[in-house]
């Protein structure tokens, strides 16, 4: 028998395992918690890679990519579990105070929920392709999403819908931990590079790409 290795099913299957093992790298290596920040940004350049170039090798790119960004992303993580802790602290102790300045404040740490889960989502990507200062990606996270509020609203859309399938369907959660977060990634990433190239085409200076041609 013979088996053209050229054709659409054995290219699929090559791509698919590729995939697989992206993606067990990056499960394998956020198991510490604190290095998911690193390994978020780590996929994300990979992946922005992969879509320059289709012939990389992405498990090298990615652990190359984890070295690189490695300090600045696990401070920005940090950051951000931080806060996260001094919101979750806040809503509950406001959640058990009466009167009215208890509403002002409920709304303030609501908006201030949603600014972060808007900068989580966005930090780690941007972080993964352009080149600044810690403060200077938070202050991205907030001002390139408010200036693609479409695409903004598309991806976390994605994510909230990811979240519910495999917290209801048992089964996607062993496909998820198989090649699911790499996958939901290079999705996300097409949503991403289209945002990304409109806000650049509004902005002059303010950042720069740290890849050449898709690779380190």
């Amino acid at each position: 028998m013979h088996f053209n290795l050229e054709s659409p099913f054995w290219q699929f299957v090559n791509t698919l395992l590729r995939f697989t093992a992206l993606n067990l790298l990056f499960v394998v290596t956020c198991i510490p918690l604190l290095t998911i920040g690193p390994a978020r940004t780590a996929l994300y350049g990979t992946i922005f890679a992969y879509d320059d170039h289709d012939d990389i090798a992405l498990c090298r790119q990615y652990l190359k990519r984890l070295v690189k960004e490695f300090r600045q992303s696990i401070i920005a993580f940090l950051i951000h579990v931080a806060l996260a802790a001094v919101v979750i602290y806040s809503l509950s102790f406001w959640l058990n105070m009466k009167g009215d300045a208890t509403y002002l404040a409920l709304i303030i740490l609501v908006i201030g929920a949603v600014l972060l889960v808007v900068s989580f989502e966005f930090l780690y990507p941007i972080q993964s392709r352009y080149s600044n200062t810690v403060w200077g990606f938070f202050k991205l996270s907030l001002g390139v999403p408010m200036g693609i509020p479409i695409y903004a609203l598309c991806l976390i859309a994605i994510d909230v819908v990811f979240a519910f399938l495999i917290y209801y369907v048992p089964f996607l959660r062993i496909l998820a931990l198989l090649f699911g977060f790499s996958w939901l990634a290079y999705a996300k990433s097409l949503i991403f590079l289209r945002g990304f190239d409109r806000f650049e085409r509004g902005q002059k200076g303010e950042t720069k790409t740290t890849y050449t041609n898709g690779s380190l």
